[in-house]
């Protein structure tokens, strides 16, 4: 099946993990790229979707049919329904794919994603099957694609394997890192599993006083099975940022369900509101 991705906003990160991938307000559908032997070719939207301002976009990865249907064309020129296959074929084959986009016009929810990576932002780096003599560069499965000839070697020299964090460990790195990037994959690390730690081991990055940071806290503490947990995301509740409140609500509603739920209702509260209502539907 193949894999197709999606460029977005870093601050987007802790959203799409929870909520998966939603057409915004401006646009009918869901942009995205096939994943292909030539990376360039992939991603190649990534500098000009920096134009808008954001400063580090991401790539979030979903398979999809390839029998689905699918909108595809050049940015400029009419963009015709066709099979997923089909237009992955006819950006092989054309002379000339940059400025190609396919558009997905329904949401892709979070549990298809199969994973999100933090992408190189500038040029200079591409590698694909046509250029020869030259070694990637990155472990990514577009510069060494699956199954290739000696690809586990090249990956283990590039980038060796880490051995998975314990929680202890995971919180000490927390306290010494400063890219809110890096925080969020290692509270998602936490998240993972189920603890019976004491979340106040995550207090200290309420001092930072980042909307991003507090989002990935809210869904963290979810996995927290502690006396201490409820506290923590009731005072959750009352922060300014509408993502953090929904989390929070989130992972109360994930931890307490119907116990909770007529306190949450009763705060009238639009961002809480949407996380109840997301959770009634399952």
């Amino acid at each position: 099946m193949p894999i197709l991705v999606h460029l977005a906003d870093e601050r987007e990160t802790a959203s799409i993990r929870k909520n998966g991938i939603k057409p915004g307000k401006h646009r009918q559908g869901i942009f995205c790229m096939p994943v292909l032997q030539n990376f360039y070719v992939s991603h190649q939207w990534l500098r000009e979707l920096k134009r808008s301002g954001a400063r580090t976009y991401i790539g979030v990865y979903f398979k999809f049919d390839s029998q689905a249907q699918v909108y595809a064309g050049k940015y400029n020129q009419q963009h015709r329904q066709m099979e997923l296959g089909e237009a992955i074929k006819e950006i092989l084959t054309i002379e000339d794919p940059l400025g190609y986009e396919l558009i997905v016009d329904r949401k892709i929810e979070a549990k298809e994603i199969e994973k999100i990576r933090h992408l190189p932002q500038k040029a200079g780096w591409r590698y694909f099957s046509g250029s020869n003599n030259k070694k990637p560069t990155c472990t990514c499965p577009v510069c060494i694609s699956a199954g290739s000839i000696k690809g586990k070697i090249l990956r283990d020299k590039i980038e060796p394997p880490v051995k998975a964090l314990t929680y202890d460990e995971a919180i000490a790195k927390l306290k010494q890192e400063e890219d809110e990037y890096e925080i969020d994959n290692l509270l998602w690390t936490i998240k993972s599993n189920r603890r019976r730690a004491d979340p106040t081991d995550l207090l200290f990055l309420l001092d930072r006083k980042s909307d991003t940071v507090n989002q990935s806290m809210a869904l963290a503490l979810g996995k927290f099975r502690h006396k201490n947990t409820k506290p923590l995301l009731l005072d959750l509740l009352k922060n300014a940022d509408e993502d953090t409140r929904e989390f929070a609500a989130d992972s109360l509603l994930e931890l307490y369900k119907q116990d909770i739920e007529p306190l949450l209702t009763s705060m009238n509260d639009e961002a809480i509101n949407k996380a109840i209502q997301e959770w009634k539907k399952g």
